[in-house]
C-alpha cells in the first residue's frame, strides 16, 4: 500500500479515536462507576491536602460532582470519607511519603511534584 494512502488511514483512526474519546469524556457519569470515582475523590482530595504535589488535575472531583446528583448526598458523602479514609489508612502503613510517591507515579495525569 502506498504511502499517502496508509497515512490517510492513519489519519482517519486518529480523527475517530479523538471523536469516541470526545464522546465518552463528555458523557455522565454511569452509576456502577461513581462508587469507585467519588472513593477516588476523597483519597485524591486528601492527598492534594497532605502531599506537596505541584500539580492536581480535578478530574475525579469533576466526576464526582456529577455522581451525587445520582447517589445522594448522604451516600456520597459515605463513599467520599472511605476514601479519605483509605489513604490515611495506607499513609500510616506505608508512611506518608511513600503513599504520596507512589500516587504520583500511578497517576501522573492526576498529580504531579
Amino acid at each position: 500500500m502506498p504511502f499517502r494512502q496508509q497515512a490517510g488511514r492513519w489519519r482517519q483512526r486518529m480523527a475517530w479515536a479523538a471523536a469516541l474519546a470526545a464522546v465518552l469524556a463528555a458523557a455522565p457519569a454511569r452509576a456502577d462507576d461513581c462508587d469507585d470515582t467519588v472513593r477516588m475523590d476523597g483519597l485524591f482530595s486528601k492527598a492534594r491536602r497532605e502531599c506537596p504535589f505541584s500539580y492536581y488535575a480535578f478530574r475525579f472531583q469533576q466526576q464526582s460532582q456529577l455522581c451525587r446528583d445520582q447517589k445522594g448526598a448522604a451516600e456520597w458523602q459515605r463513599l467520599f470519607g472511605t476514601g479519605a479514609s483509605a489513604f490515611d489508612a495506607q499513609a500510616a502503613r506505608r508512611g506518608r511519603q511513600a503513599l504520596c510517591d507512589k500516587l504520583a507515579r500511578d497517576f501522573p495525569m492526576t498529580v504531579k511534584y
